[in-house]
């Protein structure tokens, strides 16, 4: 017998069956070849060979010699003469091939791309496929690009399995993963490349590995792996591939490799064991693990939580960083110690600057209130501490940690009190004493004169934030997202205010004046705006005295966001800073002090700017100087929006409205505007757009414009180009957007009307013309077609007939009637500024 003969004469099955072996009735089985827990293992009887999809495993493909060769460890011409005994036959060893026609493939060819271009569309159609996506916590219609494989395709291969992409380093599909509908076999497609759910991008920073495609993919669909806090999965606990190694030994840029792996001894085991081997290939990677309940994986994890992105998030933020020691002298490699579950680091948690926190194996411990920073204060650390041990059991002392005996005492008391080891106690504050230095130095270090302390933005919500500030149709994305966060309708003005208070950061500062009747819903406006800007970069006042702004230290207001919340609320003395600081972005003012010596001198302070302002008020007429320095945005005062409010406060009392997305949208912007940096932006189409001439303030109004595009350009800042010497470029559609936000506040700035005023008249306008064009109108009758108040109504008419839009007749004592004297036309008018604005952004 040849070789040839063997293969076809000796059935894989009787090889299986002379070392004990069973496949299932898919052909599944666990490899003998290395330590299989899932049945990686599948036979082929047609084709009289086996593979292994494990990946770790060195076997993969082989034929009933190979088969005997590595059962029974030996070489080719023994494996041969032990396979010929169980056929039976006698050997002649021949090199030449079989004959074309008695030789078949060892595993089915397949067309891994056409397979799984079909299996897109099949998902579509397929219910118990869609039921088995949405059980698993998988959106099949999403970018997962889940398919689906039915059981009547011609192949083989993944009948009745999802499908899931393998992709190589170009982005292409080169292997298929299928995991069963029914039963939980799971597939590769022969000769597996390429990783899941793709070649990390070179930028990526913090990297997540699960144990399966399916933990991937389920962790994908909530946003955690993409752009720079990318997602990866291992085929299995011993799933790290040679694709893995080279993948992310390329990455320059990681700093850590989170592990998601199973809660269960294999996985456990796995943690330690990849941890070592991949800083084998980073040796600086800071590692962590994810500590999943036990028993479960992610994908089991988050199939069962409801709010996913929240609470796997808090998952991913507590993870657990893995410590390591030396190998013994036989080998220089870092390795895990042999414990059960990796252990955690101690450090001190500085979430929140007034309630440090350190936790030992002993106790947790709380700083209340922080630590003083001044330099009298250096000589002492002085803190007042909670400890408390599992149970809620508590000590609260007060204490100089430079004092040994004050130490001492302390945790003697402390152990008595809650039953401990003094000498450990005496350990874990000496260790906090360390680390209370060390966060010491670095505020003192980070705070200096020009420097702000900022909010650090995690690599998880860094990621979402670039995906978002990369994506199309910015702008509009994010007025979707100020809808969520609270503000209905109001869809260009709350744009244009999100708009301007974002600048607070950039060189070129923007402002705004909100305008509107008392009760119109202006302050509401301004705050949920206010609450979209990063908290520490953003100041709010009711009432400001005179000298407040002047007495401010120098560095305050740089790059600060101001919201007064009424302009009526500050004395002239305040206004002229605030005008200063909008203009030249600084104030210098001379005034006395006392030396030393106690003795009176002159002195000059100064408060830097810049800054970026928002304002509310019912008058704006009085504040010339103010609007023109500012956009003025004129509250939508119309029945429309009223009852658009009025329907959103009806839902969120009865508690139909999604208080925590609210929350989480306002916090998502924050994030964003955190990622921005103040570039400098040139303009090149600045020169072929042209205002309105007869605009009020036509320089101010351009400058205002300009910087506007400006603002939108660095908003945009991870789409557009840039030139030679670093500098963003916009973009025509920068400029469009900029002229479809502000087309309201350029007509105001056209009209002899303010805002608020001009929806007035163009009400007493409607009315007017249903009952004739020279009909008296008296207030009473008035008031109830405006839905105004008495008073509000009077300031109206008042200004109407001085400025001669309307003409008073009667007396006091029988009543005045009012008629329309000047019958502009404001349509005809915004009519015409559009279509030139438009006209000109079309030549661009």
């Amino acid at each position: 017998m040849t070789i040839s003969e063997i293969k076809t004469a000796l059935p894989i099955t009787a090889v299986l069956a002379n070392y004990g072996l069973e496949a299932t009735a898919t052909g599944a089985m666990k490899c003998p070849f290395h330590v299989d827990e899932s049945a990686s293992m599948k036979i082929y009887p047609d084709t009289n060979t086996a593979y292994c999809f494990a990946g770790s495993c060195e076997v993969e493909s082989v034929d009933v010699i190979d088969f005997v060769m590595h059962m029974e460890k030996c070489d080719k011409r023994a494996a041969i003469l032990k396979a010929k005994e169980l056929c039976g036959g006698a050997i002649t060893e021949s090199t030449k091939p079989a004959p074309a026609a008695t030789m078949k493939p060892a595993v089915e060819q397949l067309d891994v791309k056409a397979i799984y271009a079909a299996s897109r569309e099949a998902m579509q159609k397929h219910a118990a496929a869609q039921a088995y996506c949405l059980e698993r916590g998988l959106k099949f219609w999403d970018f997962l690009g889940v398919g689906y494989k039915s059981r009547k395709t011609p192949a083989k291969w993944g009948r009745g399995c999802i499908i899931l992409p393998l992709r190589g380093e170009d982005g292409q599909v080169t292997s298929l993963y299928g995991r069963a509908i029914k039963g939980s076999g799971h597939y590769y497609t022969a000769g597996r490349r390429g990783l899941y759910p793709y070649y990390p991008d070179a930028t990526t920073r913090t990297l997540i590995l699960t144990e399966s495609v399916i933990d991937a993919a389920s962790i994908r669909r909530y946003e955690f792996g993409l752009d720079l806090y990318a997602v990866l999965a291992l085929y299995g606990t011993n799933g790290l591939t040679t694709e893995h190694r080279m993948a992310i030994g390329e990455l320059k840029d990681l700093r850590e490799v989170i592990l998601a792996l199973d809660n269960d001894a294999a996985g456990r085991a796995a943690t330690e064991k990849l941890a070592g081997e991949l800083l084998l290939i980073k040796p600086n990677l800071r590692m962590s693990f994810v500590r999943l309940p036990e028993g479960e994986d992610v994908n089991g994890v988050t199939s069962k939580m409801t709010d996913v992105e929240t609470e796997f998030g808090g998952l991913l933020a507590g993870r657990e960083e893995i410590t390591f020691v030396v190998g013994g002298d036989d080998t220089d490699a870092v390795v895990p110690p042999k414990n059960s579950a990796p252990a955690t680091a101690q450090k001190l948690d500085t979430a929140n600057p007034n309630n440090l926190i350190y936790r030992s194996a002993t106790a947790t411990y709380e700083v209340k209130g922080g630590i003083r920073t001044a330099e009298k204060d250096l000589d002492s650390l002085k803190v007042t501490l909670a400890i408390s041990i599992a149970g809620g059991r508590r000590s609260r002392q007060k204490l100089d940690l430079y004092e040994d005996k004050q130490i001492s005492k302390a945790a003697r008391d402390v152990a008595e009190r809650l039953g401990l080891r003094a000498d450990l106690i005496e350990l874990d504050l000496d260790r906090l004493t360390e680390l209370l230095e060390s966060y010491r130095d670095t505020l003192r270090a980070g705070v200096g004169r020009d420097d702000k302390p900022s909010v650090a933005v995690s690599d998880r919500d860094r990621t979402r934030c670039l995906q978002f500030l990369k994506a199309p149709n910015l702008l509009a994305s994010i007025n979707e997202m100020i809808e969520r966060a609270g503000i209905v309708g109001e869809e260009n003005n709350r744009l244009l205010l999100f708009v301007v208070a974002s600048s607070y950061a950039m060189p070129q500062t923007l402002h705004a004046l909100i305008q509107g009747a008392s009760g119109s819903g202006k302050t509401r406006l301004l705050g949920t705006v206010a609450e979209m800007i990063p908290a520490e970069e953003v100041e709010r006042y009711t009432r400001v005295t005179e000298g407040s702004f002047y007495n401010q230290g120098e560095y305050d207001f740089v790059n600060k966001l101001l919201c007064f919340e009424d302009l009526d609320g500050l004395k002239e003395e305040a206004l002229l800073a605030v005008r200063e600081l909008q203009s030249s972005g600084i104030i210098r003012s001379a005034t006395s002090v006392k030396n030393e010596l106690g003795n009176i001198e002159k002195a000059n302070r100064v408060v830097r700017g810049p800054i970026a302002s928002l304002a509310c008020t019912t008058k704006a007429e009085v504040y010339e100087d103010n609007i023109s320095r500012c956009f003025v945005v004129a509250v939508d005062e119309s029945q429309e929006q009223s009852l658009r409010i009025i329907e959103y406060q009806n839902k969120w009392s009865a508690g139909k409205v999604d208080k925590r997305d609210e929350k989480r949208v306002r916090e998502f912007l924050q994030n964003c505007l955190r990622l921005l940096a103040p570039l400098e932006v040139i303009n090149p189409f600045a020169e072929r757009i042209s205002l309105p001439a007869k605009a009020h303030k036509i320089r101010r109004l351009n400058e205002l414009y300009q910087c506007f595009v400006r603002q939108v350009t660095l908003l945009n800042q991870f789409q557009r180009k840039r030139d030679g010497r670093g500098r963003l470029v916009t973009a025509p559609e920068d400029l469009r957007v900029a002229c479809e936000i502000l087309f309201e506040s350029i007509v105001l700035k056209v009209d002899e009307l303010d805002g608020s005023l001009r929806q007035f008249f163009e009400q007493v306008k409607s009315y007017v013309k249903r009952k004739g064009e020279s009909y008296a109108f008296n207030r009473f009758e008035l008031r109830g077609v405006v839905k105004l108040g008495k008073t509000q109504q009077h300031h109206y008419l008042n200004r109407l007939v001085e400025l001669e839009y309307l003409v008073k007749e009667g007396f006091a004592n029988r009543g005045y009637r009012y008629k329309v004297a000047h019958w502009d036309n404001m349509e005809a008018l915004r009519a015409r500024i559009k279509n030139d604005l438009l006209e000109q952004l079309d030549g661009l």
